[in-house]
């Protein structure tokens, strides 16, 4: 007797899918939640729809998210985590001044908000802060006041080592973060139809400029004079 062809998996109501490995799932319901959140918004969004968009039945997806905040909660985990922890393990083995630190650290997380889904999880979140404020609370501890952090004990070493100067009430340690974010999140909406507009690389730079000059420490001023 011949044996029936082998069929590929189907978990879900729009047709055949390929065959994954279990641990694979996880990774796929994140990146579909991001699709699906970032196109309808979260208060639109439902796990049937994420569901379908990965591929899977809501059963399955139940079986790693039980709600949404659960699943809104472990995507920001899961892509700006992943982020900052590869930022936070490269300045762990960096090895130079503060200022070339400084300079690392901005390229370094340029790098990665600019990619296309960190800059549309930037702009859910803006959107959708004022109407769910647990979660806006959530995105700030996990990712806001952690990349804060990173930027600190950067301007800190500078400070102590006479490199860098205080700023007034540890601006620079908010700005440094803000300045990326909108950065990219500009370039990918509002740069094609800037007449002006400055390529991804000038941006950099011109960040980099700002605010290494910024947070340099200033001359002493001379005995008896002004600075």
């Amino acid at each position: 007797m011949t044996a029936a062809p082998h069929q590929p998996e189907a978990e879900s109501d729009e047709g055949p899918r390929w065959r994954r490995r279990p641990e694979e799932r996880p990774e796929e319901i994140l990146s579909a939640a991001l699709e699906v959140f970032g196109e309808i918004g979260f208060a639109n969004a439902t796990l049937d729809a994420v569901a379908r968009k990965a591929g899977v039945c809501k059963g399955t997806l139940y079986l790693y998210f039980d709600s949404k905040d659960a699943l809104f909660r472990e995507m920001l985990r899961s892509k700006c985590g992943a982020a900052l922890a590869l930022a936070e393990e490269r300045l762990d083995g960096f090895r130079g001044t503060a200022g070339e630190a400084l300079e690392f650290f901005i390229r370094c997380m340029w790098d990665e908000v600019r990619r296309p889904e960190m800059v549309r999880i930037a702009r859910l979140v803006h959107a959708e802060l004022g109407r769910f404020p647990e979660l806006a609370r959530f995105h700030f501890s996990e990712v806001i006041v952690r990349s804060r952090r990173l930027v600190a004990r950067i301007l800190d070493r500078g400070v102590a080592e006479g490199e860098f100067r205080p700023t007034a009430h540890g601006f620079a340690v908010r700005a440094i973060p803000a300045f990326l974010v909108q950065g990219a999140m500009s370039q990918r909406g509002f740069g094609q139809y800037d007449p002006d507009a400055i390529t991804d690389d000038q941006l950099v730079e011109g960040v980099i400029d700002l605010v290494r000059h910024g947070v340099l420490a200033r001359p002493a001023a001379p005995a008896g004079g002004k600075e």
